[in-house]
């Protein structure tokens, strides 16, 4: 039997990438195992919760067991778009790498179907071994999860399987994220492999992204208002807006950035400044991969900053005070996984810029440039932008979000000390996860020979 010479090749060339490719390997794996925990963790929840409502068994879980079962549904969608970035950032992982060696291939004479091919099959390897991996470490975190209390008495182990069918639908599922993110972002290779070769710059972003970010978020408080007096409708066109508002900031995201590069390339006045300013204007999209996931999770966090509001209300009946301190619990709950993973996209997206620059970083080394310099840029390039999509993208719920809750949002203490109090956390924990890059990036620096590619 014949095989295509251009997929025989393809170990030879996983392997051509040495200690780098196979570290890319281990973080694109890391990423889809740990979405994919989540991911089944966040559905065994909404199950349990069905399932309770279903077969109700006290008196609290029949008259509210349709309330929760919706509550689990709105943390779902506020979980799902982190959990599908992180998982999708994990197929773009070591993109420019990749893509200089599949664009030499395509200036050999390899087809696109080909390029297409050796790509796809590599990274719905890597999404079906994350997707087991994750399946293990799902299971190894059930009893954490049932350790958490909720209507009068924690789940059981065997509320939270979530069963084979949903395990082998995770397994088929994250490949198939992992081989249409892969294939998005092998446009460039397809089209233009000369200019991938070459490196030329990706054409800038359009202000056309903020007209359309400003329109979505108006719909979503028109319908907010409009729909109020309907409460089933208003449900599932909130938790569309919902699903809109998340992937209007990916798209108006990376725009911004651009802009916050410019403003700092015309203010630089240090060395670190300046090398900081340049990369986050020449590529956005590669710093918004680093704090996207921290845009999603404040995002979140406006959301649910109006939680202290409704629960702080007085409750004399016993169900009323287990109803709120559920909802609490949830939310913080919501608002711990969000961060998590904005922690976890936020360190694996750095290293994976780390490789990307490999040849950039090292000729520049024997160039004479110090170390110090280098790891100020990192920190430079990260820091002032966390903060602008933290605060940005917490200040856009609590607009989007005005019309259903008024003043109360902004105006209760606790709702505000919620909010400031997981921005602060959520900070330092990407922080924490961006620094422990710098080992990676030192053993960059002290290789002293320069690859091709």
């Amino acid at each position: 039997m014949r095989v295509n010479p251009v997929l025989a090749l393809a170990p030879r060339l996983q392997r051509a990438g040495g200690r780098d490719s196979r570290t890319t390997t281990v973080l694109a794996v890391t990423a889809f195992a740990v979405s994919t925990a989540l991911s089944l963790s966040v559905v065994a929840a909404l199950l349990g919760f069905m399932e309770r409502a279903a077969h109700p068994t006290t008196g609290l879980e029949r008259d509210a067991g349709g309330f929760y079962v919706t509550l689990a549904v709105v943390a779902t969608i506020l979980l799902l778009v982190p959990l599908l970035t992180l998982g999708g950032g994990a197929a773009r992982l070591g993109v420019a790498r990749r893509d200089a060696r599949l664009a030499a291939l395509r200036l050999l004479g390899a087809t696109p179907r080909e390029v297409v091919g050796l790509t796809l099959v590599d990274t719905a390897l890597q999404g079906l071994a994350g997707a087991v991996a994750g399946t293990a470490l799902y299971g190894a975190l059930l009893p954490v999860w049932t350790r958490i209390p909720f209507q009068g008495r924690p789940f059981t182990a065997a509320e939270l399987w979530v069963g084979v069918p949903v395990v082998l639908l995770a397994w088929l599922a994250v490949p198939l994220l992992a081989v249409v993110s892969g294939a998005v972002s092998l446009r460039r290779v397809v089209v233009s492999p000369l200019g991938v070769a070459q490196r030329v710059s990706r054409p800038g972003l359009k202000a056309v992204r903020v007209v359309v970010a400003v329109l979505a978020f108006v719909a979503f408080m028109v319908v907010s208002v409009i729909g109020q007096s309907f409460a089933a409708v208003l449900v599932g066109m909130l938790l569309a807006g919902l699903a809109v508002a998340f992937l209007t900031l990916n798209a108006v995201g990376p725009w911004a950035l651009g802009v916050l590069g410019r403003v700092r390339l015309w203010r630089a006045r240090t060395p670190e400044q300046l090398l900081a300013a340049r990369r986050l204007l020449d590529d956005p999209r590669a710093v918004w991969r680093v704090v996207g996931g921290l845009g999603l999770a404040s995002f979140v966090a406006g959301c649910l900053a109006v939680v202290p509001v409704l629960v702080s209300g007085p409750g004399t009946d016993p169900d009323d005070a287990t109803v709120s301190a559920d909802v609490l619990t949830g939310a913080l709950l919501t608002l711990a996984i969000t961060f998590l993973l904005a922690a976890v996209s936020a360190g694996i997206a750095q290293a994976a810029s780390v490789l990307d620059r490999r040849r950039e970083l090292s000729l520049a080394r024997l160039a004479g440039v110090p170390t110090e310099l280098f790891d100020g840029v990192r920190r430079r390039e990260v820091l002032v932008p966390v903060v602008l999509v933290s605060v940005g993208s917490a200040t856009a719920a609590l607009v989007m979000f005005f019309p259903l809750f008024g003043a109360a949002a902004l105006a209760a203490p606790q709702g505000l000390l919620l909010l400031v109090g997981s921005l602060t956390v959520g900070l330092l924990l990407v922080v924490a996860a961006t620094e422990a890059t710098r080992p990676l990036l030192h053993r960059v620096l002290a290789d002293t020979v320069v690859r091709a590619d």
